[in-house]
């Protein structure tokens, strides 16, 4: 049996630019589920050229994208259906787990819309006997009549055992980079996250169930890989000052040395600022902070439970610990000129380094999705990136683009791009 895994890509306009690549990290997990079966799998991905053998048709084709790729996923699904209509395809990833009947198409056979790797396992196994029987949770099934047979919603309760293959990271560690940093790996230790921001994805991903990371199993994985820097991609990576002490004695029990980046919340840096110091003595040497807005009152609009004032307090107790920052914004299309001046004065007063802005949008598939579905502008899939608009805006839409691209002024003079820059 023979398994193209294939990550669908859809460019935008900082694509362009590559400051960020990474592997396909999921890929990598079935992968080694595949690799541990004995089926042999090829991995498709056009950042790193590997394209399908043009002398062998797979028996399956996996594809999986974030949700700007979605009518790439489904043309390419059409495609491998169109080559031979025995291959089996498949759909996979974040997007497709909470928007199944996006991809309840004839040309499509599988849906796995589960974080559960051994479901993967199973399904895999029953078509190895020669079919499947009934349902099977965390996967929907098209029948041979074109109906389908819906899996049930299964979480995952406990960190993953399934360690990705690192097969596409040992050979392509040069182009692997996150801004300035190369020879980056990804690791994913928990699922989900514990917090309730109401345009946050994240949170109803896992059948909205919070799994907290095995500490000691992360560091076992990263301390076997040998990168120069882990992106730990966890939605939130620390919770609270027990998780801070475990990471701490881990990171010892391997004697760790490397560069750890990985996602905090201002308020657990406030909080915990003590650790800081050890934190960064076990690895963290950056951290990755959703600001979203430095107003008390649109905070609260987004459910954060958060004042502004913190930030102020976390950059402080970050520099003074020699931990970097990424700080990620995001703009509202209700935005006057008045808020992205607010949020440039805070961008030059605080002397950020490295920061993003996004435009507010609600994914499909969220909760908040349904709030605002009505007063969608766009409903084509590639806008959804977070440098469109697909909600009315209160300044005219020239004007709102304009005062966005203008406030990444500053990362002109980032020591942190320019030196990237010079390395490409």
């Amino acid at each position: 049996m023979l398994i193209y895994l294939e990550k669908v890509r859809k460019k935008t306009l900082f694509s362009r630019f590559e400051p960020i690549v990474t592997e396909p990290l999921e890929l990598m997990y079935l992968k080694t589920v595949l690799d541990s079966m004995d089926i042999e799998s090829i991995i498709l991905d056009p950042v790193f050229s590997l394209e399908a053998p043009g002398d062998r048709l797979p028996d399956m084709v996996i594809l999986t994208g974030y949700n700007v790729a979605e009518e790439e996923i489904l043309k390419r699904a059409r495609w491998w259906k169109g080559r031979d209509s025995n291959i089996l395809v498949m759909v996979s990833g974040v997007h497709v787990q909470l928007n199944s009947n996006k991809f309840m198409e004839e040309y499509i056979d599988f849906i796995f819309h589960s974080q559960d790797f051994e479901i993967f396992r199973e399904l895999l196994s029953n078509l190895q006997r020669g079919g499947w029987a009934g349902e099977l949770p965390g996967v929907h099934i098209r029948k041979r009549d074109d109906t389908w047979a819906l899996g049930e919603v299964r979480s995952v309760q406990r960190p993953e055992g399934i360690l990705p293959s690192r097969d596409l990271f040992l050979k392509n560690r040069d182009r692997l980079r996150y801004v300035d940093k190369k020879g980056i790996a990804l690791i994913k230790g928990g699922r989900g996250c514990p917090y309730n921001c109401s345009y946050c994805y994240c949170r109803s991903l896992n059948g909205s169930t919070y799994v907290r990371p095995d500490f000691y199993q992360m560091f076992g994985e990263m301390d076997g890989i040998g990168a120069d820097h882990y992106w730990i991609v966890d939605d939130v990576l620390l919770v609270d000052r027990k998780d801070a002490l475990e990471f701490i004695e881990a990171s010892r029990a391997v004697d760790f040395k490397g560069s750890i980046i990985a996602y905090l919340r201002a308020d657990f840096i406030k909080r915990e600022g003590d650790l800081l110091g050890e934190l960064h003595d076990s690895g963290l040497h950056e951290v990755i902070i959703g600001f979203e807005t430095p107003d008390k009152e649109e905070l609260k609009d987004y459910n954060k439970n958060m004042d502004g004032n913190i930030y102020k307090e976390a950059i402080r107790l970050l520099r003074e610990s020699n931990i970097q920052l990424t700080a990620l914004f995001m703009v509202h299309p209700d935005y006057g000129m008045g808020e992205f001046f607010r949020l440039w004065s805070f961008i030059i007063k605080n002397s950020l380094d490295l920061y993003t802005i996004s435009i507010f949008t609600p994914l499909p598939g969220s909760e908040e999705f349904h709030w605002y579905k009505d007063s969608l502008t766009s409903d084509r899939p590639e806008r959804f990136d977070f440098l469109h608009l697909v909600l009315p805006s209160r300044l005219p839409r020239p004007v709102f683009y304009g005062m966005f691209y203008l406030s990444h002024l500053k990362l002109l003079f980032s020591k942190r791009i320019l030196k990237y820059i010079a390395m490409r």
